[in-house]
């Protein structure tokens, strides 16, 4: 495999170098078509030229440009349409001879006044666009988010969610890709969101099938982040601060040993700077939130006792303070150099830092009894201080040459560098008391006289190297269609140190230090066909890619007692097909349909595969499995779109199956028949592991609206409907879960005068099943006020309220039987975090910007 990429980047090298050398044989006509007033490229424009001899059309690309060639001398007629658009026309565009290349630059559309009756300009731009492959979301609409992050943007967009702790999913799925400004990263999505500023987005990509050109890993699709990186020309700068927090709820319990405020606090500046030559463009951003909340929780174990009787469970039911932190950094700078009319050169580096985690101050009250809680001996009181530290440093680095060839095909060339600097501190340490009296006694007394003491802490330092090199090359023939090639070779490497330090966890000379050592290599090609027809445009793509991963595990002597194998080294290796089809049929003006369908994969996250015990709270161990295998998802769309009047409507359908579907799943130290692990563990908890178990299937349909209110006001609205099921096998035990999901979603902007705004946001996501359990329903609401003063130019105020309803709960519960259907553990657990929120912004942008000279030509208004 490795001397086949090796083939195809000799080819396309000398193929570069040939086109490069030659001289043009037919004249050409190219541009890029802008969105004048989102500034946003317009792919699969309509573009039709016309002369005294031809007439005949093509689409702009994904990025929005287009080239016309095979062109003989003569003058030309340039006619450019798109839905909800007035047709652009430029005329007397000349070509004097055959080896002529006439570079339009920008060519800025303008919407359709007259279709959209009374709204006027500033307030007609649409919140969202779909597109053939993806649906894009304006960030600058959701006034909710500023002084937040990408992860608060994404939480108020259709098929999106975003849980209370912050993590994200798409339709379910938390396993997807993040592009940062279209280049893939191996930064763990959840992390790199939560590092970007809102303030630097300026449109968010949802991608949920991707075509045979992007990776094709992750179940949730791709999601592309663009950050504000270019403009008109001249200088431009934007600075902000927040200032907020809940500070009425600073009410961590007195008794704890790390006491938080509630607070939050972020700053950041934006800066472009545009020439005709270059652009340079860079962010720098500080953001810290704390969060104060608490955690009940309650839980079950079937035990065999002789003391008791043998339906006898062993309960843990737990309740404390929860305080959450999280600080990042950020910066990202960047520029394009304009080599030429054809040339373009790229640089940009990417740096994130961060320290969030989470301290919980929990009261325990353990007993053996029966299934209701009667209690029938052994009554303890445990106070269980724990806090999990996390730490990252992120830098990527990336270098992009594009070139426009004259026959024209255009070729891409790019590399990326990937360094993550990665570690955990957890800490773990139980109190133990024969009455809840001496606990609180000893509590307040700062613990000076425990009974029994058991230190638990673990430290792990994984670093990450990684890097990507792809070659994309794209040719346009006579008939316009379009043909795609391209390879990539993807590198991550992963060592990691794994240090405990525990009194009582070390039994039998069983030692747990450790070490890890992940190479994987994902090597690359695609074909893609894009072929427009009349009204119908189709792309259809396949993409292979060979997965080789290792990993060396240094210590293996206690994995058997959890059924791991006790292997040193895991090798896998695969080739995979992913086809890919896009369809698209443009009805009229107003209408049209895609169907789209692919297929994908998804490779464990060494989080899930690293096999070190390490204690979650009291009553849960957690440890991974090396073997654990990809995951592959089949999935279909098929959507309406249709402009009424003012208003834009689309309806999607949706169905994804998941093969081989990794589990989070429970079991319990009296349910795995080993004696070893009682040995190990002394006491009987939960042991959580990840497997691949079964499958899972979503079936179901999207809505989303945007609704022009009046001139003044705008609403973007979408729901989820679909059924989802789990079934598989888990510990010899069949798993068939089915829940009906729903979603809910709006965002209302109201231009209340010139100077003053409000936006409100609401968000509900129905319970659902898991693989064990289920996860309850999910509610928040926001608003915003915002103050532009006309005096001030320049700046703007807002005030912002978050969790309105205080309904920042998270509510799950898992649990499983045995073959006689005798519950073997029950665990649920309530999450409760502190609110409503107040937080004050303040934004200031500064422009010093140029006129450029227009090309001469009977639209030149829609030059700059």
């Amino acid at each position: 495999m490795k001397k086949t990429v090796k083939i195809i980047f000799t080819i396309l090298g000398l193929f570069f170098l040939k086109n490069t050398t030659l001289k043009a044989q037919d004249g050409h006509i190219k541009g890029i078509i802008i969105d004048k007033v989102s500034d946003e490229s317009v792919p699969f424009a309509t573009v039709v030229i016309k002369s005294t001899d031809i007439t005949y059309g093509t689409s702009s690309d994904d990025n929005g440009k287009f080239n016309l060639g095979k062109l003989t001398p003569d003058n030309y007629t340039i006619v450019i349409s798109y839905i909800g658009f007035v047709d652009t026309v430029i005329r007397n565009v000349e070509i004097k001879n055959k080896n002529q290349v006439v570079n339009l630059g920008r060519i800025y559309l303008v919407v359709n006044i007259e279709a959209l009756g009374e709204v006027e300009i500033s307030g007609i731009n649409k919140t969202q666009v779909s597109k053939i492959d993806r649906k894009t979301y304006s960030a600058k609409d959701f006034k909710t988010t500023k002084g937040g992050n990408a992860a608060d943007v994404l939480g108020k967009l259709p098929s999106v969610s975003v849980g209370p702790d912050g993590s994200v999913s798409v339709r379910g799925s938390s396993d997807f890709m993040v592009y940062l400004n279209g280049k893939p990263t191996n930064i763990d999505a959840s992390t790199l969101l939560n590092q970007i500023s809102s303030n630097d987005i300026d449109k968010i990509d949802i991608i949920s099938v991707p075509t045979a050109r992007y990776d094709a890993q992750g179940k949730g699709g791709i999601i592309n982040i663009k950050t504000k990186t270019k403009g008109i020309e001249g200088f431009a700068a934007t600075a902000n601060g927040t200032l907020g927090g809940a500070p009425w709820s600073n009410k961590t319990d007195v008794y704890s040993a790390y006491k938080i405020n509630d607070n939050r606090y972020a700053a950041g500046i934006n800066l472009m700077y545009n020439t005709k030559k270059y652009s340079l463009y860079g962010f720098l951003n500080y953001n810290e939130k704390n969060v104060n909340g608490m955690r009940i929780g309650r839980a079950r174990i079937l035990v065999e006792n002789d003391q008791t009787s043998p339906s006898a469970y062993f309960h843990m039911n737990a309740q404390g303070e929860r305080p959450e932190w999280y600080k990042y950094y950020s910066a990202n700078i960047g520029v394009d150099f304009y080599l030429s009319d054809s040339k373009e050169l790229s640089f940009s580096y990417f740096y994130g830092s961060r320290n969030n985690g989470r301290a919980a101050y929990y009261e325990y009250h353990t007993f053996y009894g029966d299934v209701d809680g009667n209690v029938y001996s052994k009554e303890q009181y445990i106070y269980n201080p724990n806090k999990d530290n996390r730490y990252g440093d992120y830098n990527t680095a990336s270098i992009d040459f594009t070139v426009d060839l004259e026959d024209g095909s255009n070729l891409i060339l790019s590399g990326t560098y990937e360094s993550s600097g990665l570690s955990r501190d957890l800490t773990n340490t139980n109190y133990f008391y024969s009455s809840s009296e001496d606990l609180n006694n000893d509590i307040e007394t700062n613990y000076k006289n425990f009974n029994e003491r058991n230190i638990y802490e673990m430290y792990d330092n994984t670093p990450l190297k990684g890097y990507r090199i792809s070659v994309d090359y794209e040719k346009i023939f006579d008939d316009k269609s379009t043909l795609g090639v391209g390879s990539q070779v993807q590198y991550i490497g992963i060592k990691g140190d794994y240090v405990y330090d525990n009194e009582e966890i070390e039994v039998n000379d069983v030692e747990f230090d450790n070490y890890i050592d992940l190479d994987r290599t994902v090597y690359a090609t695609y074909i893609d066909y894009i072929r427009f027809s009349g009204k119908w445009t189709y792309n259809f793509g396949l993409r292979t890619e060979y997965g080789n991963q290792k990993i060396y595990i240094d210590n293996t002597s206690y994995l058997k007692d959890f059924g791991l194998s006790d292997e040193s080294n895991y090798y896998q290796t695969k080739l995979d097909l992913f086809p890919s089809a896009h369809i698209n049929y443009q009805v009229n003006d107003n209408s049209k349909y895609i169907l789209v369908a692919s297929r994908r994969i998804n490779r464990p996250s060494l989080t899930k595969m690293t096999p070190f015990l390490y204690r979650r709270h009291f009553e849960v161990y957690v440890i991974g499995d090396p073997n654990l295998e990809s995951e592959y998802l089949n999935n279909i769309e098929f959507s309406y779109e249709t402009n009424i009047g003012k208003q834009n409507i689309n309806i999607t359908g949706f169905y994804r199956g998941t093969e081989n579907a990794v589990f989070r799943v429970n079991t319990t130290t009296t349910a795995i028949e080993n004696e070893s692990i009682h040995e190990i563990l002394q006491e009987d908890v939960l042991i959580r592991f990840y497997t691949n178990a079964g499958n899972s299937t979503a079936i179901g349909g999207e809505l989303t609206a945007n609704l022009f209110i009046s001139s003044w006001a705008k609403l973007l609205v979408g729901g989820s409907l679909y059924n989802f099921i789990i079934k598989g096998d888990v510990f010899g035990y069949a798993v068939d879960q089915e829940s009906t999901n729903w979603s809910l979603k709006g965002n209302m902007n109201i231009d209340m005068s010139k100077e003053t705004s409000v936006t409100f946001d609401y968000n509900y996501k129905s319970a659902t099943v898991t693989s064990q359990g289920s996860n309850d329903y999910f509610q928040m609401a926001n608003i915003s006020f915002n103050y532009s003063p006309e005096k001030l130019e320049g700046w703007d105020f807002s005030l912002r309220g978050l969790d309105l309803l205080s309904s920042n709960l998270q509510y799950l519960d898992t649990n499983a039987y045995n073959k006689d259907n005798q519950q073997i553990f029950y665990q649920e657990t309530e999450y409760h975090r502190n609110g409503p929120i107040v937080e004050l912004g303040v934004t200031y942008t500064f422009n010093n910007v140029k006129s450029k000279k227009v090309k001469k030509a009977s639209a030149e208004d829609h030059f700059k």
